[in-house]
């Protein structure tokens, strides 16, 4: 029975330092996805910290503490992640909310595609123009997007 403080073994990375009976005091276990089971073949654990956001807690396990929340992620907001796991959301996947648009700022090439797209998808483009005191004028290209969020699922609220 060993205890164990630390350590990052989020995001699918392989849990292997841990043994049957063993006290988890510490230590980063989220997933990327919510009610994610990464602790298989592993009974009697004790839990009193760490981050175990949508992990799955195993019915043997005694849990006396430590963030075991249950959160949906957007592919929309962390697009880094889908490399690592994270499902591809739809446009209008349920992050979204409602309809409410918001412009930001885009690249050149990014501006000049969507200006130029015949579909009825293409997102509005504008050009900003703004005067400095000395007369100096600048463009800024922005595109409006839709706002996307994570969302809380569930909160574990038995853990013991």
């Amino acid at each position: 029975m060993t205890t164990h403080a630390s350590g990052n073994y989020c995001h699918g990375k392989a849990v292997t330092h841990l043994a049957s009976g063993d006290t988890i005091t510490g230590g980063n276990y989220s997933q990327l996805v919510p009610d994610t089971d990464v602790f298989t073949k592993l009974d009697n654990i004790t839990v009193t910290g760490g981050n175990f956001c949508n992990c799955r807690k195993p019915a043997t396990w005694t849990v006396e503490g430590g963030n075991w929340g249950q959160v949906s992620r957007c592919s929309h907001e962390h697009p880094e992640w889908v490399a690592k796991g994270l499902p591809v959301c739809a446009e209008d996947c349920e992050h979204r909310l409602g309809d409410e648009k918001v412009w930001v700022d885009t690249a050149e090439e990014e501006y000049r595609t969507e200006k130029n797209s015949l579909s009825a998808e293409a997102a509005p483009v504008k050009v900003t123009n703004t005067t400095d005191a000395d007369g100096i004028v600048s463009q800024k290209l922005e595109k409006q997007v839709f706002v996307y969020t994570d969302k809380v699922v569930a909160k574990i609220a038995e853990n013991k």
